[in-house]
């Protein structure tokens, strides 16, 4: 597995973020009402909820980043401004309309295991 870099020419000032525990356990439910639960993984993974705004230039830096080195969903990388561990994208990254200047990406961040 590669680990890519959050690519330089891209800016990494995210906003409207949020981090919060991914759900971590798997429960069953039998017909008799008993229900048994257990850890997925060892650990939680944390997910992060953000917005990152862009320009024409880095968007198209970002999408070329994401599609052509990341390789999508599948791929890992790093990126110092949300900490030291790897990422992966949970989903992909929804582009909202905004003015003629900028565009802003809403994103689903969250820990590689």
């Amino acid at each position: 597995m590669t680990i890519e870099t959050w690519p330089s020419n891209v800016n990494s000032n995210f906003f409207a973020f949020s981090e919060k525990p991914k759900d971590n356990t798997k429960k069953t439910e039998y017909l008799s009402g008993r229900v048994t639960s257990y850890q997925i993984n060892t650990r939680n993974v944390m997910t992060f909820s953000c917005s990152l705004q862009m320009s024409k230039e880095e968007l198209s830096s970002f999408w070329t980043w994401y599609n052509d080195e990341l390789g999508g969903l599948s791929g890992v990388f790093s990126c110092t401004a949300l900490g030291t561990k790897n990422y992966r994208f949970a989903e992909i990254p929804e582009p909202q309309d905004t003015n003629q200047l900028f565009r802003v990406l809403s994103m689903n961040i969250e820990e590689a295991y």
